[in-house]
């Protein structure tokens, strides 16, 4: 054990929480097990919660976890934030790792100033542990996401900007950005907001959908910050154009510019998703909101808050129905993301994509490159190269996600629609069948199947490895190009990869029965 981990091992008496946060924690709800990934039959696959000390084996090693903090409430605190971390990372923490969340919670003072400022001092030694940092880094997340008291949302952005230890594994630094927004939950927005803003899908959503909706769509695509949402109207975000032919058009939106050193009510013209804009026009009808009347009005004291909830009740309502049947049963947490995570993933995703620093700014709304620059600087290109090596998701839990498609069927006993398509000029049908609830689909017929949850693959193995040798060859081409064109940050690679990815996975499945 590392000096560092030593010092959060064990440590003083445990803090004073005031009667907010003990009634926050009495609210929360632990399930009565905590699940175990593991594919050995030989590994504990769950663990009773209710007790003070957990014992499991995982991959031969025995793990003890003893919940005897000498406070009820950040017993259960502790309880909560370890069966979180299972579930984010499909891999429960280790027993040191476990010790320096303990230390953690049971040692500082738990608001974020003081946690910030602890875990930036730990970084700064010449010893500190890597891997400890991380995880208190990801506890100190999940406090500010569930809105723990003391946490401010809006000073949320400061966890990632903090200074982090130094490091020969850089790899360890895009895990920690991909953990804030998973690719995986990052595809099924797209998807979503594609489904819910055609016709048929807007007819389908209440009042309230429709405003969650909205703003998962700006948060997702513009990144704007909680006060700039607060200065939209109903001409903030307009249709440039228009093709009658096709129906589809093109979006804008005047964003507030977010830090200014002095009000000059300068605006950044920004295009936003087709699907978005449909979404925002949809709304502004519902609530006869005119160009000059406040698109978001809130309707406590802060704004804040209310977009955070309103944001996160989008995020539960795109999730599949098991998922959400899963909720209901508390056998899995609710999603929880900031705005300022949205905010961050655009600065790190157009640093990834080879953007300048101005671009960056202008997309962001800053009227100073400072922030652009250290998302350039923050980029780990070596964990890029893994990034792309292994799909576009490294981690076993992005895998996971991944597994979107829904049980396989035998082709024989289908009576409802079928997937058919045309897929690198070879048609491919019958690969599977589909219970959309709409009509008509509005996603790419086969290409766009294997990662959808309403899929229902066959059972033919070989019709599903004729469409990955499809995407494989589409892959390799798509890097000859971008080699020859001199274009190799093309964003057309990630989303081919992450394709062959969901087919590999689906034949993975079924081969191993597990479909």
């Amino acid at each position: 054990m590392t000096n560092v981990s030593h010092r959060m091992s064990v440590g003083p008496l445990p803090p004073l929480l005031h009667d907010e946060q003990k009634a926050f924690i009495k609210l929360l709800n632990i399930p009565l097990i905590m699940k175990i990934p593991s594919n050995s039959k030989f590994d504990q696959k769950f663990v009773h919660t209710t007790g003070e000390r957990w014992e499991f084996k995982r991959l031969g090693v025995k793990h003890v976890y003893i919940f005897n903090i000498g406070c009820i409430y950040l017993n259960k605190l502790l309880k909560y934030v370890t069966i979180k971390y299972a579930y984010e990372h499909s891999a429960p923490l280790t027993d040191t790792l476990f010790h320096c969340v303990r230390r953690f919670l049971s040692s500082s003072e738990l608001n974020d100033n003081a946690s910030l400022n602890n875990l930036e001092k730990e970084a700064m030694c010449n010893n500190a542990d890597v891997q400890a940092h991380y995880v208190v880094k990801s506890v100190i997340r999940s406090l500010f996401r569930i809105g723990f008291p003391g946490f401010e949302i809006n000073h949320y952005q400061k966890l990632n900007f903090l200074k982090t230890p130094a490091q020969v594994n850089n790899f360890l630094k895009y895990e920690d950005i991909e953990n804030i927004m998973p690719s995986h939950l990052k595809y099924l927005i797209v998807r979503r907001l594609a489904e819910f803003s055609t016709k048929e899908g807007l007819v389908s959503l209440s009042n309230n959908e429709l405003k969650c909706l909205v703003i998962l769509g700006l948060c997702y695509s513009t990144g704007m910050r909680s006060s700039q949402f607060s200065m939209l109207h109903g001409s903030s975000v307009l249709m440039v154009s228009h093709n009658k032919s096709s129906g589809l058009a093109r979006y804008e939106i005047l964003m507030p510019i977010a830090k200014q050193q002095k009000i000059t009510g300068d605006l950044s013209r920004v295009a936003i998703p087709y699907e978005v804009g449909r979404l925002v026009d949809e709304y502004k009808t519902r609530n006869a909101i005119g160009e000059g009347d406040q698109l978001f009005v809130s309707v406590t004291s802060d704004l804040s808050p209310e977009l955070h909830r309103l944001l996160n009740e989008a995020l539960k309502f795109i999730q599949s129905d098991e998922f959400k049947a899963d909720l209901a049963k508390n056998k899995v947490f609710p999603p929880r993301i900031t705005i300022y995570d949205f905010r961050h993933n655009i600065g790190h995703s157009m640093a990834m994509r080879g953007a300048s620093a101005e671009e960056i700014a202008h997309i962001l709304g800053h009227t100073s490159i400072v922030a652009a620059k250290h998302y350039i600087s923050a980029t780990p290109e070596l964990a890029l190269l893994k990034h792309k090596a292994l799909g576009s998701n490294p981690i076993w839990l992005k895998m996971i996600g991944l597994m979107m498609s829904g049980y396989s069927v035998e082709e024989n006993d289908w009576s409802g629609k079928v997937v058919n398509g045309v897929l690198g000029s070879k048609l491919v049908l019958k690969v599977g069948g589909c219970e959309r609830k709409q009509e008509q689909c509005h996603l790419s017929k086969v290409r766009s199947c294997y990662g959808c949850f309403y899929f229902r693959p066959f059972t033919d193995l070989e019709k599903h490895k004729e469409v990955l040798n499809i995407i494989t060859n589409e892959l390799i081409n798509q890097i000859e190009v971008s080699q020859i064109s001199g274009n190799h940050v093309n964003p057309l690679i990630d989303t081919v990869t992450c394709t062959k990815h969901e087919v590999q996975m689906v034949i993975n499945r079924i081969s191993g029965g597990l479909l």
